[in-house]
């Protein structure tokens, strides 16, 4: 097997990780800005209908709760996101080869070429 065959299975893979990375970063925004919703809504609910403070409280509570844990799992995706770039720099790929969102590459190579001119 070659080097430059090697190399391009090594590219095809990152980029497969990359179109599934994305997404599964954009589900947990997702949840997290649906979560918000609910809470508001359960809030705002209680003061339309001028219901006393208890009403709705223990749901907006298990809601706000579930926040707590999306934020978690928002942080491990980040974790993960960060780990995968480490790996991607261990091979030897370029976040532009692989799909990287544009300006996180503009940072990267002004990062670089700073590094080269030092």
């Amino acid at each position: 097997m070659s080097i430059s065959t090697l190399q391009n299975g090594k590219l095809a893979s990152a980029r497969k990780i990359m179109r599934a990375l994305r997404p599964a970063e954009d589900v947990i925004d997702n949840a997290i800005v649906a979560n918000s919703d609910l809470i508001s809504s359960i809030v705002r609910g209680r003061m339309e209908m001028g219901v006393g403070l208890d009403v709705g409280h223990d749901a907006a509570q298990r809601a706000a709760n579930a926040l707590a844990r999306l934020f978690e799992a928002r942080e491990e995706a980040l974790r993960c996101h960060q780990e995968l770039t480490v790996a991607r720099d261990a091979l030897g790929l370029d976040g532009s080869d692989v799909g990287c969102m544009p300006d996180k590459l503009t940072e990267a190579r002004r990062r670089r070429r700073l590094a080269a001119a030092a």
